[in-house]
């Protein structure tokens, strides 16, 4: 009996060893020896991006241009820094952010020694894109011309006259929209939103054109003695920009966002800043 109980453990361990072997036979036919590869859609790990400040995202914005970005005392509020703040929360990483010029935004960015990224209602275009990269569009656009409330021109034709002096922040959308199609204007670029207004209000231009969502809101609250002449259906969408040499970080924000918007928390956002 004791010579058929080891007879019979041989056995068992052969057809083991033999079923091993088929197993390993079936996966022998990849490259990679089996070895499990990351599904094409997983979310970049903190490991696969680069940050300035590790566990930090240092984000670039220019906190004159409420709702979207603005000073609140000493803090920077607004939709922009909301959302961003929501995506780091997804991603695990603390947020940094910091007030520049608007038409420094793209240079800091591409440099990439200032700032990792940048959020400030920034309008994804070509020639940015040769710069830095954007994340999926957050939020879609068009430009405004405002005006005084007791202004003489009703219409945006008329705006297109070399008796007419319009103005833009300097770097954006609204600048190179009036450079294109208000060429007989004279034209005056301005670094921050505030002073364009004010430019406006003390008769230097007869006409600021800018972002729509931003001029809805000044001219329902803080500069009601101003009115949107027109609007200009341009379609425009607004990005994040990331360093060219951060692929792994667009990608990983992208997913934040795809999740931001999925579970109905950029519905709230936008409910609480542009409503």
């Amino acid at each position: 009996m004791k010579i058929s109980k080891k007879i019979l453990a041989v056995g068992s361990c052969a057809a083991l060893l033999c079923g091993c072997l088929a197993l390993t036979a079936c996966g022998g036919g990849n490259a990679d020896n089996g070895a499990q590869k990351p599904a094409a859609n997983d979310t970049p790990k903190a490991a696969d991006y680069k940050l300035l400040t590790e566990g930090t995202i240092t984000v670039a914005t220019s906190a004159d241009y409420p709702p979207m970005e603005y000073m609140d005392g000493d803090e920077i509020k607004g939709f922009d820094p909301a959302l961003m703040q929501e995506i780091g929360d997804r991603l695990g990483l603390k947020i940094e952010l910091k007030n520049q010029a608007f038409d420094s935004l793209v240079t800091a960015v591409a440099g990439g020694s200032s700032c990792d990224v940048a959020i400030s209602a920034i309008t994804i275009d070509d020639e940015r894109a040769e710069q830095v990269d954007f994340s999926e569009s957050y939020y879609d656009s068009n430009l405004a011309i405002v005006v005084m409330a007791d202004s003489k021109f009703e219409k945006k034709g008329e705006m297109n006259s070399d008796e007419v002096a319009v103005g833009a922040q300097s770097g954006s959308s609204g600048e190179a929209w009036a450079k294109e199609n208000l060429k007989k204007a004279g034209y005056t670029p301005y670094q921050e939103t505030p002073d364009l207004l004010q430019a406006l209000r003390t008769g230097k231009i007869d006409c600021a054109v800018y972002d729509d969502p931003v001029a809805q809101a000044h001219v329902a609250g803080e500069y009601k003695d101003m009115r949107i002449l027109d609007v200009i259906p341009t379609g425009e969408q607004y990005g994040i920009i990331v360093n060219k040499d951060n692929a792994a970080l667009t990608e990983a924000i992208n997913g934040a966002l795809k999740e931001i918007k999925d579970d109905g928390t950029y519905a709230k956002l936008v409910k609480k800043y542009l409503a």
